[in-house]
């Protein structure tokens, strides 16, 4: 994304941006390092910011996808977005569920604590994440405001993967405030372990996803992983 050409009294070096056509990248250099953006996301991005604006000309055509001339068609989304009133609201990734973002906007607003369950909404299976999952809602600066999870004793945190929500449980009360119609609960399964030092392993399809030296701990993370509003400290 464009912003100012200068900090501190200095110029910024000018992005400069190349085509990784076998992983559908854009790898975007500066005199800083490098960053990589996805072809899709490029041309999602641009075509949700389009439509929201009502710009036609914005809309990625069959001819922009995977060329320099569709991140520069991306780069004018953002910008048309910066100038808009629409700079004001959350913004969510394409293809977020309404009722998700309904949610986390209530959420960030409120100051709630949540527990975000991530993953594939096409299977409904969970990424099984345990970093990054409990905090409270909030929102970056810039053009583009994307709701952040801010973990307890912090004041910022990262962006939510809003596309891929599966599931927002309300950490007081245990209760359900979203759920992906996809989503299905891990099957997991407590076992002896083969690893004296860690005695007990939790199983996710046939696999060992984590071993732990006590049953306590090991029982509070299978339930964690279930959506159990249960301390990550307790386990990790």
């Amino acid at each position: 994304m464009q912003t100012d050409n200068i900090l501190r009294g200095k110029e910024r070096p000018v992005p400069q941006v190349t085509l990784n056509t076998e992983q559908k990248l854009y790898v975007i250099a500066t005199g800083y390092g490098c960053s990589c953006f996805g072809f899709d996301n490029a041309r999602d991005h641009a075509n949700q910011m389009a439509q929201h604006l009502n710009r036609t000309d914005l809309f990625f055509s069959p001819h922009d996808y995977a060329t320099l001339a569709g991140y520069k068609k991306y780069e004018e989304a953002v910008s048309a977005w910066s100038r808009s009133a629409l700079t004001r609201q959350t913004y969510f990734d394409p293809g977020t569920d309404p009722k998700a973002a309904a949610v986390l906007e209530s959420r960030r607003q409120t100051g709630g604590k949540v527990r975000l369950v991530l993953g594939d909404t096409g299977t409904g299976e969970p990424w099984l994440n345990e970093y990054d999952v409990v905090g409270k809602i909030g929102r970056s600066g810039g053009s583009l405001k994307v709701p952040l999870l801010v973990e307890e004793g912090e004041s910022g945190g990262g962006a939510i993967l809003t596309a891929c929500m599966l599931n927002i449980i309300d950490w007081k009360s245990g209760r359900t405030l979203y759920r992906h119609p996809a989503y299905r609960e891990p099957e997991l399964s407590l076992q002896p372990s083969d690893t004296p030092e860690r005695p007990w392993a939790v199983i996710h399809l046939n696999d060992v996803i984590a071993r732990f030296k006590d049953m306590g701990k090991a029982c509070a993370y299978l339930a964690f992983m279930r959506g159990e509003t249960i301390e990550p400290r307790v386990f990790q």
